[in-house]
């Protein structure tokens, strides 16, 4: 049966009161049983009020944690206690207020605290957001996102905050049902919102909340990360997308056009090229090697189609057209026309090429050209 425990310290000050209530830790570990606490003081004596679900709640909570913490501060006063039963306890809203520490929410349980850290979140509040993590914080994100990865301490995840404006435009955090397991507190949600190139998204979530005292010691996040990668851009459809719109103008304004400065924008320094002539390293030397191109077939022309990309990977397929009236190649021209397709694998960093290998055609192309005989039987 609940109970209400009329409680006095006689003598006692506030300051040991302070201490006692720190030592036991009860405002950031709700007692097994424990439903309400209020205290003041009449003189030099300390009176509290606390509800119980039980005198046996109360009296275990004495034993193991208020007699040892009294002990601990070296306050030896003997707790005067009336219990009365309990025809009501309301407790519409849990929390601290008192002189002496700041008003938190941690007696609402860890529900609560996730409860609020969203609606601060929401509110664009991030100071209160940052408040309430533990300094041994983990915050944990999935790598498939750009920003994504772990983030330690508040610091770690102001970091990870201050990252969100620089992505997206409008993110809406939603959760909508809360499953509490004392310290661990799993939320379902929705993320909501547009990124800052204006694609939007809709993707559902889990986040796994560990707590600790009142603090958020770990936070995890479980999503389809897909959407918001593509989203993002990051996806592999975006990435495929992004690495053709490279290749096509490195065959248009470099081959097709003979621009060659653009070569020095999306080659590296150190780019070499492994074909039929052996490995030619440097960005000039494949410039020199376009140039010599273009003056043995003046209208070369390449078209790409096939574009795979993984990883610092990507592979494509070109189409080489062109007439020989130049005599670059190393032979007199020949007048003729030709028609080649070649597979070609490259290797990128930081948006730029650095390696690239392929059989170039060269072998049809030069029988094309009479260089060399049509092999028997052809």
């Amino acid at each position: 049966m609940a109970v209400i425990a009329e409680v006095t310290l006689r003598g006692v000050t506030r300051e040991q009161y302070d201490a006692v209530r720190k030592e036991t830790g009860w405002l950031g570990r709700m007692p097994e049983g424990g439903l309400a606490h209020l205290t003041w003081w009449e003189g030099e004596d300390c009176h509290s009020l606390d509800g119980w679900e039980s005198e046996t709640a109360f009296e275990q909570f004495g034993e193991q944690r208020l007699g040892p913490a009294m002990a601990a501060v070296g306050l030896d006063v003997r707790p005067e206690v009336t219990f009365h039963p309990a025809h009501e306890v309301f407790t519409p809203r849990a929390g601290v207020v008192a002189a002496t520490e700041t008003p938190n929410v941690a007696a609402a349980g860890n529900v609560e605290l996730a409860r609020t850290g969203y609606a601060a979140f929401a509110a664009g509040d991030i100071p209160s957001v940052l408040a309430m993590f533990d300094d041994d914080l983990v915050w944990s994100t999935l790598a498939s996102v750009r920003f994504g990865g772990v983030y330690r301490g508040p610091q770690g995840a102001g970091e990870f905050f201050a990252k969100l404006p620089e992505n997206f435009a409008e993110l809406r955090v939603e959760p909508e049902h809360y499953i509490d397991a004392g310290d661990t507190v799993v939320v379902q949600g929705r993320h909501r919102g547009r990124t800052v190139t204006g694609n939007a998204f809709d993707v559902p979530w889990v986040h796994l909340w560990t707590y600790r005292g009142g603090k958020a010691t770990s936070f995890t996040e479980l999503m389809d990360s897909a959407p918001v990668a593509q989203a993002l851009g990051d996806g592999p459809d975006s990435r495929a997308a992004d690495v053709e719109v490279m290749l096509r103008r490195m065959f248009e304004e470099i081959i097709n056009q003979g621009h060659l400065d653009v070569a020095d924008e999306l080659f590296a320094e150190d780019y070499v090229d492994h074909g039929p002539m052996g490995d030619l390293p440097g960005r000039d030397t494949f410039k020199q090697m376009v140039a010599q191109w273009r003056g043995a077939v003046p209208d070369v022309h390449c078209e790409i189609d096939n574009v795979i990309a993984q990883g610092d990977l990507c592979a494509w397929l070109v189409r080489t057209t062109g007439t020989h009236t130049g005599d670059g190649l190393g032979f007199p021209a020949t007048g003729r026309r030709f028609e080649t397709v070649s597979a070609n694998i490259g290797r990128l960093r930081d948006g730029r090429a650095v390696e690239h290998w392929a059989e170039q055609g060269m072998f049809p192309m030069l029988v094309q050209l009479g260089v060399l005989p049509v092999p028997a039987g052809v």
